[in-house]
């Protein structure tokens, strides 16, 4: 994927977390569709191998999600087609929906990049002092595999010292400054 498309997404997840004013983790993501006029339904069976998928009927868009599903699966299912929505991919592209890889084409890139950066922003990570990938699954509700992974993002954002640069992502941090005090620990005077 190239930076263009990443800074899209992430942008994307920015904006949404500002414009729906979301203060605190983890982001109802169930709700959040439904502020968006986003449907999400559950189904005991979709197509082999998928969690999740959307579409648009009716002028509607609807988000499918695979029942069986554990709820980290089902939360990280449900922003990744969120991502899809809101970028523009329903309709224009054929889309899958499997583990997140690293060779994944570049529209499934972007769709876990919003989804990633949705659930579990950097600079909320970063001003919650985050040292594991665990942390980020229990703070986050994220799967391990997902939370793997924005934790290798983290290690590379803090040997670059890379938070707090965009004015969006200002924006984001700012409205969860609040979040971020109260889980701070108290320190005796």
């Amino acid at each position: 994927m190239d930076y263009k498309q990443y800074q899209k997404s992430r942008n994307m997840s920015w904006e949404i977390l500002v414009k729906e004013n979301i203060k605190e983790l983890p982001v109802n993501i169930v709700e959040l569709c439904h502020k968006l006029g986003i449907a999400v339904k559950y189904y005991d069976k979709l197509e082999q191998g998928n969690d999740g998928k959307c579409t648009v009927i009716n002028k509607q868009p609807i988000i499918l999600v695979r029942q069986e599903c554990n709820r980290q699966r089902k939360r990280f299912t449900i922003a990744h087609e969120l991502g899809h929505i809101l970028l523009g991919h329903v309709g224009k592209y054929e889309l899958i929906n499997r583990e997140i890889s690293p060779t994944d084409n570049p529209i499934e890139q972007e769709a876990n990049v919003f989804a990633s950066r949705l659930l579990a922003p950097a600079c909320v990570l970063w001003g919650l002092k985050v040292k594991s990938a665990d942390e980020i699954a229990q703070l986050c509700d994220i799967s391990p595999t997902a939370a793997a992974y924005r934790w290798q993002r983290m290690q590379e954002l803090y040997k670059r010292n890379k938070f707090l640069v965009a004015p969006l992502e200002r924006e984001v941090f700012n409205q969860f400054h609040k979040f971020i005090i109260d889980r701070q620990p108290q320190v005796n005077s």
